[in-house]
Parts: C-alpha cells; structure tokens; sequence
C-alpha cells in the first residue's frame, strides 16, 4: 500500500485516534523520573512552556549550592525529549546525586517541587515536567538584553499579524508594522505560529494587535501597557475565525468574447470566440484573441465545458493522470440531447453559458454574471449561485469548515505548508466543490485546471481566477449528494480500497533516532495498554536522508528486519517516509540509476534540475517520463527486500523544494493570495527559471 500523505507538523500522530506518548516513558510531574539508571554523573532534563531559558540552582552530594539564581540550562539534544516540545538539560559528569531546583533564568519565579526540592541519589538521566503553569498573554518570557523591547505573539487565526503601538513618541500609522516570523527556538518558534517585532526604547510602550483588515486585539479596549524593557509574549485573545481579507486586487471587467461560428458533431458542440475589440482590457497582460468552446455531453448526468485559446496549445493536466477515470479517456459524447438529464444554453454577445437540471430548472453554472476574461497568465470566469446554495469544498486549505461564507476566498497551489496557520494553502489542489440547495438537491463542478489559482465567494457569485492554463469545466448534475459523489468519481477514477489496519491506531512523529527507540514506542504502547496497529518512521531513519536507504548505525538492516519480524507477529504494521527528491551523489544507487535512465526533471540546458532538500542538493523524477514508473518501482522493490515495510508516506511531492529562483512565470501579473499574504509562488517550489 502506498499511502500519498505530506508531512503535517512534526510530533503529530497520522491518521486513526490521534494519541502521544513519551517514547521512553509516561512522564509526571509528581517528581523527576528515571529516564536511565546508572552510567557517569547526573543529567537532567527539563520541560517547561513557560521559561524560555531556564536556569537550574543545585548542590552536588553534600556540597555548596550555586550561586543564585543558578546555571542557565542548555536545549535539549536527546531526540527523545526535544528542545522543539521544550525541554533543555543539565549534565554534571562527577555529580553522584543531586538536590535542584529550576527557575526562569533570573530568579523571579520558581519550580522548588512545592517546597521539597527535587533529589536523586543515583547517577543516571532524570526528567522533570515544570510545575509551574504555562505563562499568561503578556508575561515577561526573557528579561531586557538591554536593546529595548521584543514582542513576540502568536496570532491563532491570523494569517499575518501587524502591531501599532506607542514609544513616547506617538501612535504607528494603521494598521501598524507588519510582525515577521519568530527566530525563537522551542515554544516561540515560527513553527508554532509566532511572530516577532522589537522597538528600540526603554520608555513606556503601549500596544495593540491586528490583522491588517480591522480586527483588533487591543487587550479588550485597554491596550496593552508595558514599563520595562524585556521579551514579552501575547497570545491573541480574538481569535473569532476570521472572514479571507477582501480581494485587493478585485475582478477585471473585460470586453467579453463574441460567438463568431458554432457547429455540432457527434453530440459535441464547438463554439468559435472572437475577443469584442471595443474596449480591450490591458490588466494583467493582453486578452486572448480567438477561443474555443468545445461541450460534451460525457453521461446523460454530466457534461464537459472547455473553453481554449484557439491559436497556441497552453497547459493542460495530462489525462495520463487519470488511469481510472473517464477523463484519462477521449472527450467523446455518449449521449445525446434528448437523454441528457441537463440542458447546455449559450448567449453569442457576450458569450456566456448556462447548465440547468431538467428535472427541477435549478441552475447549476451559469458565467454571466462577472466577465469572460482569458490572457497568457491570467483567466478569469465565473457562476452565479442561487440564494439557497450552499457550496462544499475547493481545498486543500486550513479553515474549520468546508463550506464556503460570503467573502471567502480559497487559494489553490500545492504548497510544503505546516497546518499550524489558519485560512492558507496547504499540500493538494483541488478545484471541486458540490452544491446543495434548500431542497436537498446537489450538484458538483469540477475546473480541470493545475494553476495556481483564487476561489472567491463574493455576492452571489463564485469567482476564479487562474494564472495559467485553459477553462475545463465538468459539471455533474446529482440530485443527490450520494449521486454527486459517483458521478465525479466515474470521472476521476474510483478511490482505493484501503487495507483494513489503516483504519486502525497510528503512532507517527519526527526525532525517532533509532531501532531501539521505534521498538521503545510500541512497547510502551503495550504496556500503558493503548492500541497501536502502525508505527511510522520519518526520514530518522535514512542515511544521511537519502532515499530508500538505512541508516547503518542507528536502523541496520539486520535489526530493522528483526523489529518487521516482531511487530508482525503481533499483527502491527511499519510505514516509513519516502521523498521524491534524489540526493545529486554519484554514490547513491537512486541517483546513478535515474541517469542512466533519464528520467530527472530537466533545466534549461538540458541537465537534471538541481534543487534543495533535506539531503542537500537534490534532483527530482519527472514521473511523467515512460521510464519513471519502472524506476521508482525498482528503488521501492530494492527498499523492501531489505526489511518488510507495509506502507509508504509520500511526502514532499507537491513539489516542494528549499532553492526557490524567479521568472515572468514565477511572478505572474495577478498573485494568487498564496498562504493568505500573496507570497511568491515559487517559494518551496521548482522555479520555472531553470525549466527547460
């Protein structure tokens, strides 16, 4: 089984009943708890969500304590117990036992086990869950450096926060200064949504949040009001799911097309556009002069509407993506008018289009209502939804509802992007949604179109507008939701079957360092009674994270293949990480192999495209190439003959690359509002400047 899965945030279960353990132990803060016994010296670890640089105050056997407030602690380096979840350690290599306790690095606030101190009496490594609560919106995390203020805060359902704010010399102009990401380690970190912004005073501050569109976190009308200098850090305390900002770059009211010749073959109609000349719309690049407008009736219960440039071949999505489907097939039409459960009506100045259900007369795409506007780089079409309408889907994005409100606008571009940010793109696209009206009758629209593109639900219409390619519309007519869903799958192929165990419990997260530690895991879940029926590995166990490789020192064959044995056995099942990127080492087998083959995404002269990755520098298989399928078969056969993996995690193939370069291409005239700020497209992406 391949499972094509991207990466979500690290440390976060996949699938099943979500459920973490400790893959040591189950930790309390009751006291310290043995993580080893015995070895040299006394180590400590230590979680806190609170202390950003914790120090720990101790005296060693029947010795002196140190100075107040202590020694700073260091971050953790024990994958088991990461800085990133906030743990930090102290290691004293002639220290036999131990009394300690922490405090927040200058003494202020203190974790003293409730008066009793923490104590061992045994060499070995301890952990320590901090008792004291997690800090409040607005506490001092890291006293003054002695440069003035830094703010830190995490926005919740923000995309881009902006802070206003007074120094003594006068409010910011609204909306303020936008924050950037956090460069925090640990609990501020960008990876868990903060940003940061530092004012240089060391005067009274006074501050406010927004999101640059009007909605505030001012501290309920009371500001936020600080004396001294310091690390600050605020959690925004509005965080009602914001509605997408509106459009700044709004719609293009163009000329329209006009129907110049229409004719019909075999149930297929062509339609011939001219481009209406009086008054061509120059924004975002030259209209398009000649269309195509080719409607198949593909099912008695759906019908293909595409709309091309007549004179150049543009973009396409291969129908070799389809090896199921009724799209990886001819357009064809199977039925006539008479059969057809919809009806195709068109105007010829402008042109627009019209789908209707026989059966009720209720709408189901109608383009009239915003114009026809086709250029190089930008395509822009529209329906207008009836009032009752309710529209699910167009995804992949981070929102707490698939469906659509008024003034929403959902991005598509496939993107190498955490789940952490609300309202932005994330690692799919796909343009589909279903309509269902207040009679419970449904429909789906499917744009066949892999461009970056925006969704927006705006006064009664669904706008797209796209960066590239053509207008290929399917539209299946329902009734009903169940129906919806048939329809459009005979279209894109019917889903896999899933194996039975992947319903089941699964255990996945980064920092799994070893065999051991993988075996550790499933233990632990036995022995707290928990099921597990997966346990996942991510790319820990690579050598030097290159492909369908193992680790000799931590993941040797010999030792993987026994812990496949022994998880087997008791009816559990291993999936590991697989990348498509390629490390670039003449000694990697993958990457010889795939030379010899050619089957690597080529630049503009002619050599495999060389991007970044987590091996460094990488080149990636064009899987539409003849040969691909056959070579990364051969890579996934040669994997599993060293040890008997289950299932495959797909990830990072959206393409995501860390080298991101610019062209025309990669900086189109309209930006889609990529993760919600219109972030260049090419951003952990393959830069269509080297692509030949």
């Amino acid at each position: 089984m391949v499972l094509l899965k991207a990466r979500v945030p690290r440390a976060v279960a996949l699938l099943g009943c979500f459920v973490l353990i400790s893959s040591l132990l189950t930790l309390t803060t009751m006291a310290q708890t043995t993580v080893t016994s015995g070895g040299i010296g006394v180590h400590i670890l230590f979680q806190t969500n609170k202390w950003v640089t914790p120090n720990i105050h101790y005296k060693a056997g029947t010795g002196s304590w140190t100075t107040s407030p202590g020694v700073a602690m260091s971050a953790s380096n024990n994958s088991e117990y990461p800085a990133n979840d906030g743990w930090f350690q102290f290691d004293s290599s002639t220290a036999t036992s131990l009394e300690f306790v922490f405090n927040d690095g200058v003494g202020v606030v203190w974790d003293n086990n409730n008066n009793a101190n923490y104590k061992v009496s045994a060499t070995g490594t301890y952990s320590v869950v901090s008792k004291v609560s997690d800090f409040k919106t607005g506490d001092l995390v890291r006293p003054s450096d002695g440069t003035g203020y830094h703010i830190l805060f995490q926005p919740i359902t923000w995309a881009k926060p902006y802070i206003h704010f007074n120094a003594g010399s006068g409010w910011t102009t609204v909306p303020g200064n936008a924050m950037s990401p956090s460069t925090y380690a640990g609990k501020f970190s960008a990876a868990n949504g903060w940003y940061e912004y530092a004012i240089s005073s060391i005067s009274t501050v006074e501050i406010t949040f927004n999101d640059g569109n009007g909605v505030w976190d001012s501290n309920l009308n009371a500001n936020y009001v600080r004396t001294s200098p310091g690390t600050y850090a605020f959690v925004n305390q509005n965080t009602a799911t914001p509605t997408t900002a509106p459009s700044i770059q709004g719609y293009v009211n163009g000329p329209g097309y006009s129907v110049t010749s229409a004719s019909e073959t075999a149930g297929v109609l062509t339609i011939n556009l001219a481009v209406n000349t009086a008054s061509i719309s120059t924004s975002y690049g030259t209209d398009l002069s000649a269309l195509v407008v080719t409607v198949t009736k593909t099912e008695t219960d759906s019908v293909r509407v595409k709309i091309v440039d007549k004179n150049n071949k543009r973009w396409e999505v291969p129908k070799s993506v389809f090896t199921t489907g009724t799209l990886g097939t001819d357009s064809s039409s199977t039925s006539d008018a008479v059969d057809a459960l919809y009806s195709f009506n068109y105007t010829q100045n402008p042109f627009t289009f019209q789908v209707v259900r026989k059966s009720d007369g209720y709408t189901l795409f109608d383009s009239s209502g915003i114009s026809l506007v086709m250029k190089d780089q930008y395509l822009q079409v529209s329906t207008t939804l009836g009032s009752d309408l309710s529209v699910y889907g167009i995804g992949e994005s981070t929102r707490d509802n698939f469906k659509m409100a008024s003034g929403d606008k959902q991005t598509l571009w496939a993107r190498d992007q955490g789940s952490a940010t609300p309202i932005v793109n994330t690692y799919g696209s796909h343009p589909f949604y279903l309509g269902i009206n207040s009679a419970g009758q449904a429909h789906g629209v499917l744009l066949l179109n892999s461009n970056g593109m925006d969704v927006t639900m705006d006064s009664g219409h669904l706008v797209y507008q796209a960066i590239g390619g053509v207008l290929d519309f399917n539209i299946v007519v329902g009734p009903t939701p169940a129906k919806v869903v048939s329809q459009y799958t005979k279209l894109i192929g019917r889903p896999k079957l899933m194996p039975y165990w992947s319903y089941g419990f699964h255990q996945c997260r980064w920092g799994y360092g070893s065999v051991d530690a993988l075996r550790t895991v499933v233990s632990k879940y036995k022995s707290n009674n928990l099921p597990l029926d997966v346990i996942w590995s991510d790319i820990d166990y690579m050598k030097s994270y290159h492909d369908f490789t193992l680790d000799p020192t931590n993941f040797p064959q010999a030792k993987m293949a026994i812990f496949m044995d022994e998880i087997h056995a008791s009816g559990q099942k291993f999936v590991p990480i697989i990348d498509p990127g390629i490390p670039d080492d003449n000694n990697d087998y993958a990457y010889t192999k795939g030379l010899s083959m050619d089957i690597f995404i080529k630049d503009t002269s002619g050599k495999p495209y060389l991007g970044q990755v987590w091996p460094g520098p990488t080149v990636f298989p064009d899987f539409f190439h003849p040969n691909a399928k056959t070579y990364w078969a051969e890579q996934i056969q040669l994997m599993y003959k060293n040890y008997s993996f289950d299932g495959l995690w797909i990830d990072m193939n959206e393409l995501a690359n860390f080298c991101p370069g610019t062209t025309c291409y990669d900086n189109p005239p309209f930006a889609i509002n990529n993760v919600n700020s219109h972030d260049a497209i090419y951003n952990k992406g393959i830069s269509t400047r080297r692509i030949g």
